[in-house]
C-alpha cells in the first residue's frame, strides 16, 4: 500500500504491466523513469512531504509513436523542461495538481491537461502523483482530426488548441467528460490485452483510437462533425470503399482508416453503414472478418490453427473468437471445423457429401 492511500484505492491503468512495471522507494529513482521515458530533462524531482516514506509505482507502455507513463505515488515537486512532443496529463486518485508552464500556472483534480510541444519549462506540483501522462508528436493528430471531420474540416480549430496549454474541463463540458471516460476505459482495454498476450495484436488499431480521443478532446465538436458527405452517384458508401476493405481482411484496418479512404466525416460515415447494413463501420468489417474465418473453417485442408484465425479477425483470445462466432453464426468455430474435416474425408473416401 502506498503512504497516504486506503489499502482499496484503484491502480490507474498500465501499472502493473508485465515486464514495464516499476517502483520506486524514493524521488531520484522516480524522476530516472520520467527522464528516460518522456521527452523531458528532469532539473528537480523531489518528495515535500519529507517526514513521511516516498514510493511509487509506474508502468511504461510504447504504442506506436505513443508514449504511455501510469503512475501512482507520494507527492511531488519537479521541475522539468519539455525536449519535444506534447503531452496529454490525466488523473486518476483525484488530488491537487498544479502545472506552471511559462509562468502560467494551471491547476487541476480530476480535469486533464494538454502541454503543447513549445519546450516550456514546467514546474510540477502534485499532492498525489496519479494518473497517465501519453506523450505524442502533435502533429500526427492533424490526419486524424481530418479523418474524423471529412473534407470540409478546417484544421484550424485543431492546430490553434495545439498551441496552447489547455485545461480540458469535464465539468464544464460534458462531452469531454464523455470522451475522458473513453479514453480510460481504453487504457484499461489496453492493459488488459499485455495480460492476456505479450503484445498488442495491431489489428485492434488501439493507437488510432487512442489519438481520435485525444483529438476530440481538443477539439469537441468533432463529435458532431457532419460536413463533408461527397456528392455521388455511387451507392452509399463508395463501392470501391467495400471493395477495398474486403481486399484487405487480414491488415489492420482503422476507423481513421475508413474515414481517408471515403472522404466522408466520422458521422457520414456511421450513417452511411448504418442505412446499408444496418451497423457502423467498424462492426461490418468484424462481420466480414468472421465470414472469412468461416470460409477458413470449412476448407481445413488449408486453415490455419483457431487461435491463429481468431488472431487475424482481431480478437484478444481464441476464447472471445469463439463466443462472437457462436452468437454469430450458432455454431462453435471448433466445431465447424470439426464437422468440416470429416465431410471431407468422406469426400476422399467416395462417400461425396453424407454425413
Amino acid at each position: 500500500m502506498l503512504p497516504g492511500l486506503g489499502e482499496s484505492t484503484a491502480l490507474p491503468p498500465l501499472i502493473k504491466l508485465p515486464g514495464a512495471s516499476l517502483a520506486s522507494t524514493n524521488p531520484f529513482d522516480f524522476g530516472g523513469v520520467v527522464r528516460n521515458f518522456l521527452p523531458f530533462q528532469v532539473n528537480r524531482w523531489d518528495h515535500p512531504e519529507r517526514d513521511q516514506p516516498f514510493s511509487n509505482q509506474s508502468g511504461i507502455l510504447r504504442l506506436g509513436d505513443l508514449t504511455l507513463l501510469a503512475t501512482l505515488g507520494s507527492a511531488i515537486h519537479g521541475d522539468v523542461e519539455q525536449k519535444s512532443e506534447a503531452q496529454l496529463v490525466l488523473p486518476y486518485v483525484a488530488g491537487i495538481n498544479a502545472f506552471t508552464i511559462e509562468e502560467r500556472t494551471y491547476a487541476f483534480r480530476s480535469s486533464c491537461l494538454f502541454i503543447p510541444a513549445a519546450r516550456s519549462r514546467i514546474q510540477v506540483h502534485c499532492s498525489i502523483c496519479s494518473g497517465v501522462i501519453i506523450s505524442f508528436p502533435p502533429e500526427t493528430l492533424v490526419p486524424v482530426a481530418h479523418a474524423i471531420g471529412g473534407p470540409g474540416f478546417d484544421a484550424l480549430s485543431l492546430r490553434s488548441a495545439l498551441e496552447r496549454p489547455t485545461i480540458l474541463s469535464r465539468r464544464a463540458d460534458p462531452r469531454r467528460d464523455r470522451l475522458h471516460n473513453l479514453l480510460m476505459e481504453t487504457l484499461a482495454y489496453t492493459e488488459q490485452c499485455l495480460t492476456l498476450g505479450a503484445s498488442i495484436n495491431p489489428m485492434l488499431r488501439l493507437d488510432d483510437l487512442i489519438r481520435r480521443l485525444i483529438v476530440m478532446l481538443l477539439v469537441p465538436d468533432l463529435l458532431e462533425a457532419s460536413q463533408g458527405a461527397p456528392v455521388s452517384s455511387e451507392p452509399f458508401p463508395h463501392q470501391n470503399l467495400l471493395e477495398w476493405l474486403l481486399g484487405h481482411l487480414h491488415e489492420p484496418i482503422s476507423l481513421s482508416d475508413m474515414e481517408q479512404r471515403s472522404s466522408y466525416s466520422r458521422r457520414s460515415l456511421q450513417y452511411a453503414f448504418k442505412q446499408r447494413f444496418g451497423c457502423g463501420p467498424m462492426q461490418w468489417l468484424r462481420k466480414q472478418r468472421l465470414a472469412k474465418a468461416k470460409a477458413l473453417l470449412e476448407h481445413p485442408g488449408s486453415s490455419p490453427r483457431l487461435r491463429e484465425i481468431a488472431h487475424a479477425c482481431g480478437y484478444l483470445s481464441q476464447s472471445s473468437f469463439s463466443r462472437d462466432f457462436l452468437a454469430h453464426y450458432g455454431e462453435s468455430p471448433s466445431r465447424l471445423m470439426r464437422r468440416s474435416k470429416e465431410t471431407s474425408q468422406l469426400e476422399r473416401l467416395g462417400y461425396g457429401g453424407t454425413t
